[in-house]
């Protein structure tokens, strides 16, 4: 699961969020491998925010603030490995909005700073190209007990058709 979920300070502007429910389900049900691509990738905490850029068939991961920082090939790069290290887990929880972690919520813009679509984060589809089936989710999708059933059930399903 994303890292800043988890509490640890890895954000961009190091802010910690906390979210108890999710942490006290996470620690009821999982063991945890937790994943932040950013700081996997080499930067800082904190450092300087990122936005999508492009379209949808040529993705940039550029400064928000500073278009000159240019991520995009070190993300790319650990795209191609990262999501195959992950092989033995049944599900994964994701940061919203994020350029590499949002699930469907992050924004796409386009060289005039305009939002054009909102689409999924670089490394969720590279993990979702390797494991196209696995069960996935962000922190929005999990804030009723229904959500987190619903969530737990797919992992468990998962679990059973991946299970050697």
């Amino acid at each position: 699961m994303s890292r800043c979920l988890l509490g640890d300070r890895v954000r961009y502007d190091a802010e910690v969020n906390e979210y108890p429910l999710l942490t006290s389900f996470i620690q009821r049900h999982f063991d945890v491998v937790a994943v932040c691509p950013e700081v996997e990738i080499g930067l800082g905490v904190p450092r300087p925010p990122v936005q999508l850029t492009g379209s949808l068939d040529a993705i940039i991961i550029r400064g928000r603030d500073n278009p000159l920082i240019d991520i995009t090939s070190g993300m790319h790069n650990y795209c191609q490995q990262r999501p195959a290290e992950l092989n033995s887990i049944h599900g994964y929880i994701f940061k919203s909005k994020s350029p590499s972690c949002g699930v469907n919520t992050t924004p796409l813009f386009n060289q005039q700073g305009e939002i054009t679509t909102l689409t999924s984060g670089v490394f969720v589809n590279a993990m979702l190209q390797l494991y196209p089936k696995l069960p996935i989710t962000d922190e929005q999708g999990l804030v009723t007990s229904t959500q987190y059933n619903f969530f737990l059930n797919q992992v468990e399903q998962y679990q059973q058709k991946h299970t050697c």
